[in-house]
């Protein structure tokens, strides 16, 4: 499976996500996925972040009442 195909998901899924990536994390909604690439959405703005620097990605944790747990 390719990356790609893994990341797809999370843009169907339309929920927030933690990106992980080299120095730091995204909190956003994943929008579209390209070829080496993926189209984010955080809060107002969009970005585009490289494949090759993504770690990992999961769903925003929440809590049973459905609010967003802290993130460490």
């Amino acid at each position: 499976m390719k990356i790609e195909e893994a990341l797809q998901r999370f843009a169907d899924d339309k929920e927030e996500c933690v990106i992980y990536i080299e120095g730091g994390m995204i909190i956003a909604r994943v929008l579209e996925i390209g070829d080496g690439f993926i189209v984010v959405d955080e809060k107002d703005s969009e970005s585009v972040i490289n494949i090759d620097h993504i770690i990992r990605v999961r769903t925003y944790p929440k809590n049973e009442k459905g609010k967003r747990k802290a993130i460490f």
